[in-house]
């Protein structure tokens, strides 16, 4: 009886370990020193204050407490497509938001969490003057701004959150704590984010970041040389790096960062984006067919093409004769005979050439180090706005193409989604294309950029905010890409981006009822009367479009931003036809006011069988609902 007792309590304990393995890989932020803190835990399941601090090390500040009420708060707006400031809005997979970044968190949540592999985010530095921090989104900013003494009554920036405050640091983590804890659900299992920042706040990032992400998924402090000469206005020390703090969602799945990815056996000979040239190849080249001859001429392989110019004589499996090869080579002739020599390098049986990747290669891939000094600098991001605008165009501290690329190089491949909520100009955008120009893969990027007002007043004339900045510098990059042409379009790699802005709900929202306690009771009751029967009998806002009512159920049925709308009619009725490809979601939109029973008749038969119809409350009578419900999945707004 003892041993089956033991053994009982062997297995509960193996049971133990791995549940709080797995709470761990879901929950990190409530671990300290590897144990649970049930209030952390209880206050994020239940928004509750925490009133209570046990003897652990425990990193706290002013407001803290609230920030899981911030966090799990509902999103009030909705994100409203403008094709006009957009480019190749119906093709693209490339999005810019403009507007509060928490706030678009929170409302790509459903379409993008666990979907996003890297994100760069550049937040303000703290420095005394450098960041807007408003979370109330149901007033306009402006007013937000002015009330907060953040801009002036002529719309003027004031230094905000001044060293003298009592809350300087307090202002900031609050500030970055909910917009990092959002940003980890959205990043895939193996997914990676890297934060600029400098000595102001750095210490105090890692300690959220630890809490959020788990000590354990720490990866890298990095440190990037931002400029060549030291300043010597400085009284004891110049700086002259910055820092990019590196965490992991799961350490376990990440792999090596590298600038030399090495993915599967083999390699092809060719990149679309290098000059063409003509390389000599030995005879006794493998080939994945037993015999035949390739004769000279052009082939295409996909969308690109290579010339033979000589025939090629093959026999058991190898080349006769050796031969001129003219495309885009990736490799030096050198190379070529190293790959021959050692017989690395294989003819396709489309008459393509790759090569088997060495051993060596594999464990030798160049990984980054904690010191990047030759990743460009703060002077050659200045240099790249001046070559784009043809003018001044100045950031506090802006970041080169360079180092962004470098950064999503180590960590991506071909089709992977980079997001930036700190987009300010647009460089990790224009860092994607250029990545993508470079190995001819598909990366796409999600940029989010506050309509914060630009402060230079010659620059604001052309330019009145940051994030049309950010979109301007996106469609002159693009254009200069397309003057260029060539194989970048032909191989239809995605240059273009839909736009985005972050605006109030097309619905009337049962809680925005503002209650004013100096207004008499009676009259208060009437107005909240009066509100509630507008909620209910309309519910949604006057002034409406169609497009943007789409894309707001879209976004709270989770649907994909890139899912492709077609405007369709089934029998008397119009529909708005959403294919999510990704999740393979069919979903049917209307937003008609009346329903034939022709249209109720067709929806009940087999083709629409289990597909999503969404559908005005007040279209439909409680009939229509009953029968609808029986043959598709049916909701109601």
């Amino acid at each position: 009886m003892e041993e089956i007792k033991m053994e009982i309590e062997k297995i509960n304990k193996s049971i133990r370990i791995d549940l709080k393995d797995r709470l761990k890989e879901v929950l990190p932020e409530i671990f300290e020193d590897n144990k649970i803190n049930f209030e952390k835990l209880k206050a994020l399941l239940s928004g509750e204050i925490i009133e209570k601090e046990d003897d652990r090390f425990y990193f706290n500040w002013a407001g803290k407490s609230n920030l899981y009420k911030l966090i799990q708060s509902p999103a009030y707006g909705t994100l409203k497509p403008d094709k006009e400031k957009s480019v190749d809005f119906d093709n693209t997979e490339n999005i810019v938001i403009v507007g509060e970044n928490l706030e678009k968190l929170k409302l790509l949540l459903k379409p993008c969490f666990g979907k996003v592999k890297m994100i760069y985010i550049d937040p303000p530095y703290n420095t005394g003057k450098d960041f807007i921090y408003r979370d109330n989104f149901k007033e306009p900013l402006k007013d937000y701004l002015e009330k907060t003494w953040q801009i002036d009554s002529e719309g003027k920036k004031l230094t905000t959150n001044k060293e003298a405050s009592g809350r300087y640091h307090s202002d900031w983590l609050n500030f970055m704590y909910p917009r990092l804890f959002l940003a980890r659900s959205l990043l895939r299992d193996d997914g990676v984010i890297f934060v600029s920042i400098d000595d102001h706040e750095v210490h105090h990032l890692r300690m959220i970041m630890d809490e959020i992400f788990g000590e354990e998924n720490f990866v890298a402090n990095l440190k990037w040389k931002k400029k060549k000469q030291p300043s010597f206005l400085h009284n004891q020390v110049s700086s002259v790096t910055e820092y990019i703090v590196v965490f992991a969602k799961d350490i376990h799945q990440l792999g090596k960062l590298s600038l030399e990815k090495i993915a599967g056996d083999t390699k092809p000979l060719f990149n679309s984006s290098n000059n063409e040239s003509i390389k000599i190849l030995p005879k006794g080249i493998r080939a994945n067919f037993e015999s035949g001859i390739i004769h000279k001429g052009k082939i295409q392989i996909r969308t690109m093409t290579i010339e033979y110019l000589d025939d090629v004589i093959v026999k058991n499996g190898k080349t006769l004769n050796e031969f001129r090869l003219k495309g885009r080579f990736r490799d030096t002739q050198e190379n070529i005979n190293d790959y021959a020599k050692n017989n690395l390098i294989f003819i396709t049986s489309n008459y393509a050439l790759r090569r088997d990747v060495s051993e060596e290669e594999k464990l030798n891939q160049k990984m980054i180090t904690d010191l990047l000094l030759d990743w460009g600098q703060n002077q050659d991001a200045f240099e790249e706005l001046y070559k784009i605008f043809d003018s001044k165009i100045t950031f506090d501290n802006p970041k080169p193409t360079l180092l962004i690329k470098n950064l999503v190089k180590s960590s991506t491949t071909s089709n992977d989604i980079i997001l930036d909520f700190f987009a300010g100009s647009g460089t990790t955008g224009h860092a994607v294309w250029d990545l993508n120009k470079e190995d001819g893969g598909n990366r796409k990027f999600i940029l989010v950029q506050l309509d914060e007002e630009v402060q230079d007043e010659e620059i604001k004339k052309e330019f009145p905010t940051v994030a049309d900045i950010c979109i301007e510098r996106l469609r002159r990059v693009s254009e200069k890409y397309k003057k260029e042409g060539g194989n970048l379009f032909q191989n239809n790699q995605d240059f273009g981006f839909k736009v985005f802005k972050l605006d109030k709900s097309n619905f009337n929202l049962k809680d925005e009822f503002e209650f004013d306690p100096s207004e008499n009771k009676e009259e208060l009751k009437k107005k909240y009367l009066e509100w509630l029967g507008l909620w209910i009998n309309e519910p949604l806002v006057s002034g409406w479009k169609e497009i943007d009512v789409i894309y707001e159920v879209m976004l709270k049925e989770g649907l994909n931003l890139n899912s492709k709308i077609e405007k369709i009619k089934i029998k008397d009725n119009e529909f708005y036809y959403v294919k999510d490809e990704e999740q393979n979601l069919d979903f049917y939109i209307s937003l008609e006011d009346k329903f034939t029973s022709e249209t109720i008749e067709e929806i009940r038969t087999s083709k629409y069988k289990e597909k999503m119809f969404v559908f005005l409350d007040r279209a439909l009578t409680d009939s229509d609902k009953i029968n609808l419900s029986a043959f598709v999945r049916l909701k109601v707004i």
